[in-house]
């Protein structure tokens, strides 16, 4: 089946054409910085755009087959993004830990 978009011959390339202005400076970000959380929001935009580009390349070819690319980009996106969250998560002391425990009321091996 065969679905014709309306003004599709304007709309699409601009489409592609916002998404590599945007895709370079989301890039110039990367590069840029300046904090490693900086670089992992950049990092996670750029494989938006690219899931995005994937759609569009989809929707301009009319195989639908190739968004099936695009929900695994989005699957690896997720893991990467939760494996930098736990990369750059704040770690406790062993102090800070006992301090919890103590405000919380457990009881600490050893008390009676």
């Amino acid at each position: 089946m065969k679905v014709e978009i309306a003004l599709a011959h304007w709309v699409l390339p601009l489409a592609f054409t916002l998404l590599a202005i945007s895709a370079a400076l989301v890039a110039l970000r990367l590069l840029r910085g300046p904090t490693a959380p900086d670089r992992v929001v950049a990092i996670d935009a750029l494989t938006l755009l690219g899931i995005s580009a994937v759609a569009l390349l989809a929707l301009s070819s009319g195989q639908s087959e190739v968004l099936d690319v695009a929900v695994v980009m989005a699957l690896v996106s997720c893991l990467g993004t939760t494996a930098f969250v736990l990369l750059f998560a704040p770690r406790k002391t062993a102090a800070q830990r006992r301090a919890g425990a103590l405000a919380t009321g457990e009881r600490r091996e050893g008390d009676a």
